[in-house]
């Protein structure tokens, strides 16, 4: 997954328990790591979250992450209410499909 000129690969590995969340963001390894056994609506909005961490990481623009996850909330919500397919997100996960 391209974000912001750099290469990520997203992929599935652990669940929320052992990662202590639904997804993490890796930025040293350029990584998203989400959380395996997440229902369909779980797991893209998590992507978006993991893209807003990337997103706010490489721009530095020191968003706290309660702000973070209210963007995500809202941004999941105006897309998918008017529309946007957000599924695609997750066909980035390495071993989509697999849970």
């Amino acid at each position: 997954m391209n974000i912001l000129g750099y290469d990520y690969t997203v992929v599935e590995d652990g669940d929320s328990d052992m990662i202590g969340a639904y997804g993490r963001y890796h930025g040293k390894n350029q990584v998203l790591q989400i959380a395996s056994g997440l229902t369909e609506q779980q797991r893209v909005s998590t992507v978006l979250h993991e893209i807003l961490e990337a997103i706010n990481f490489h721009l530095q623009l020191k968003l706290e992450h309660n702000v973070i996850m209210s963007l995500e909330t809202a941004v999941f919500q105006a897309l998918t209410a008017n529309g946007i397919d957000l599924s695609l997100l997750t066909k980035e996960i390495d071993g989509a499909g697999s849970s």
